[in-house]
């Protein structure tokens, strides 16, 4: 029988995939550059959340499931090069985060398969995204206290609970809530979807 812990943060991947399908139809409207790119991005984060549930929901053998977290990584590392993307457009244009979009995905694939190849590989993994996020922080904390873009302090607090989130993933924590038991992994996912309502909205703002 599958681990619990497994169980659970399988279906807290789910819920994960269902809020941000929720946030591309919040984000619908007129075309345009960024609103493309966080739509692109909370659509990856969908497709990883179900990816997720195979692999932690199911029992799979061991060759399956590693082949399956191959492809995970690349979402995983694409969603934090769109997220990149969208600050870097946000703080200096959208002609400059075009140019940056390029390298940061095609550099996304090549750093998921280095982090695989690591003896503590998602370690290094969690090391890149809190290097994309502080990143972010400090761009959307800078326009938010110069006041240059609407929803950019709601989109910090989206990414301060997102970097706690990356916290959680890193540690052995594990807790029981309800009698339902949560590994680091399912408490990752609990925070990262308070988090998604933050950026959501901040981004709907800014659009």
């Amino acid at each position: 029988m599958t681990d619990p812990r497994e169980q659970t943060t399988a279906v807290t991947d789910l819920a994960l995939a269902g809020a941000a399908l929720l946030a591309i139809r919040r984000l619908r409207g007129p075309a345009g550059w960024r609103r493309r790119i966080w739509q692109a991005a909370f659509a990856l984060l969908a497709a990883s959340g179900v990816l997720g549930a195979i692999v932690h929901g199911l029992r799979l053998s061991p060759s399956t499931r590693e082949r399956l977290w191959q492809p995970l990584n690349v979402l995983l590392a694409l969603i934090i090069a769109l997220f990149a993307t969208a600050a870097v457009s946000d703080r200096w244009g959208e002609r400059t985060g075009q140019r940056v979009l390029p390298a940061l995905a095609l550099a996304a694939p090549g750093f998921a398969w280095l982090s695989r190849r690591l003896q503590r590989g998602f370690l290094a993994f969690i090391i890149y995204e809190l290097v994309a996020m502080v990143s972010a922080l400090a761009i959307y904390a800078d326009l938010a206290r110069r006041r240059q873009l609407p929803g950019a302090d709601r989109m910090t607090l989206g990414i301060l609970v997102t970097i706690a989130a990356a916290g959680i993933q890193t540690s052995s924590l594990e807790v029981v809530i309800g009698e339902i038991p949560f590994d680091h992994n399912g408490l990752f996912h609990l925070v990262q979807l308070a988090a998604l309502p933050l950026l959501v909205e901040g981004v709907r703002k800014s659009l």
